[in-house]
């Protein structure tokens, strides 16, 4: 099924891509237009590349995929927009990955699961299992 991911920004995410690249034949990335060319270069999958703080950018790249995967960390900046594009999207399943305490303004998103981590390897086998399965009860997911 159609996976996006919204802010890779670590050499980290470029490994994670590659393995989604390799189990879901449509990937796309939404990556800031701030990030380095030669980063975004090494990035597989489709594309897109704008404002990372303009909720309409995102709703508008993760147009048709079934999971949007989105990348917190620890920007907080970033929780509003992500918040007003995920409620725009079409999107089947949300996978939340940050490094700050969950709210319920997100945790109450339909088929949203927060999975909080306090380092950016240790998620990588959770988001494949979760972006491949159809079905799951889990909506919180502590890897602190």
């Amino acid at each position: 099924m159609p996976a996006i991911f919204i802010n890779p920004n670590t050499e980290e995410h470029i490994n994670l891509l590659a393995q989604l690249k390799q189990q879901n034949q449509d990937l796309r990335v939404f990556v800031s237009d701030k990030k380095e060319k030669d980063y975004i270069e090494k990035l597989p999958g489709k594309k897109a590349i704008g404002d990372i703080y303009d909720d309409s950018h995102i709703y508008t790249a993760s147009e048709g995929a079934f999971c949007g995967i989105f990348y917190e960390g620890s920007d907080k900046s970033l929780r509003d927009v992500f918040i007003k594009s995920i409620k725009q999207s079409s999107l089947k399943r949300i996978l939340w990955i940050s490094s700050i305490n969950e709210t319920n303004e997100i945790t109450n998103i339909e088929n949203l699961i927060y999975i909080l981590c306090k380092s950016d390897t240790n998620y990588e086998d959770t988001i494949l299992r979760l972006e491949e399965i159809n079905d799951t009860e889990e909506k919180f997911i502590d890897l602190s």
